[in-house]
């Protein structure tokens, strides 16, 4: 637990490093996976985007705002319906998404590297505990708000 807990907490420092994107662009983690994710599925609305990342819709607002400063990002409603609010990535949004294709590529490459040392199995078994803690730690993420609203 210890090893689980500093590898956490390692993660949770990087979040806190804005990384320089472009001349102008330094972006934190959830404002660059935020912008990966609209550059991978750029059909998702609002809901979407929060359902699918694991976060409140609040929470998507406000790291969207932040990409509206940086011109990276606009809203828009579908002529279709009044209420769903989609994204899509500007021009600079693009370019900067290309920039973190390229970037993530690179930053993942020891993880893949490391990976495939293991046999398929043993990957399976690895994906399966993380399907598992990811699933334990929503709960959690639950229980603890049902008990925080209680109060």
């Amino acid at each position: 637990m210890e090893l689980f807990f500093r590898v956490v907490n390692q993660y949770n420092a990087l979040e806190k490093i804005p990384v320089q994107h472009s001349a102008e662009h330094a972006l934190f983690h959830s404002e660059r996976h935020m912008l990966d994710r609209l550059g991978d599925h750029p059909d998702l609305n609002v809901t979407e985007l929060a359902q699918s990342a694991g976060v409140t819709k609040g929470a998507i607002s406000q790291i969207l705002k932040k990409l509206e400063g940086k011109a990276l990002v606009r809203r828009y409603k579908k002529a279709t319906s009044d209420k769903e609010v989609f994204v899509e990535l500007t021009g600079i949004g693009r370019q900067v998404h290309g920039e973190r294709i390229e970037h993530h590529a690179a930053a993942v490459l020891p993880l893949v590297q490391e990976l495939s040392r293991y046999s398929e199995q043993e990957v399976a078994v690895l994906i399966g505990f993380f399907r598992w803690l990811d699933g334990f730690m929503e709960q959690s993420r639950k229980e603890m708000q049902s008990h925080s609203d209680r109060r």
